[in-house]
């Protein structure tokens, strides 16, 4: 595998790729997988999303969670990070607060944005805090920098 990343490559990647696939698991016991988005508040990753959701009512009934942040197209580029942890969930309006203002100007430029306004107006979104239990990250374009060196 290659490198790893460290503690801050690992933030400023996740600060770049907008997107992870988050894994919960149903009353069944089936693997749900779904892209969502995610931000990152004070260095810790949060996610929202609505109870009535899958993914919602999955976690609410099972915290345990693994999500995967990936990017790169070659080899030379790939790199990620996976997370096995749970979710808390966070009941605190000027949290919750934090959360849109950082989607709405990371996803979508401005609060103004019609696609923002519809997402965010369903109501009591879960925002949940990931709690990671154990964190692996890859990073091939250090392992290809020194095999070219």
């Amino acid at each position: 595998m290659g490198a790893h990343m460290s503690q801050q490559a690992m933030k400023v990647f996740l600060g770049q790729q907008k997107v992870c696939r988050l894994a919960t698991v149903d009353r069944h016991g089936q693997p749900h997988v779904v892209p969502v988005w995610h931000i990152l508040l004070d260095g810790e990753l949060y996610l929202e999303t609505s109870p009535r959701s899958k993914k919602g009512r999955n976690l609410q009934a099972n915290q345990k969670v693994a999500l995967v942040v990936d990017g790169g197209d070659r080899f030379e580029d790939y790199k990620g990070v996976m997370i096995q942890g749970t979710v808390e969930f966070v009941n605190d309006p000027q949290r919750l607060q934090q959360f849109r203002d950082a989607m709405a100007q990371r996803y979508f430029g401005t609060a103004e944005h019609p696609g923002y306004t519809y997402l965010v107006s369903g109501p009591d979104p879960l925002l949940m805090k990931v709690i990671p239990k154990k964190v692996v990250t890859w990073d091939y374009s250090q392992k290809a920098l020194k095999s070219d060196s």
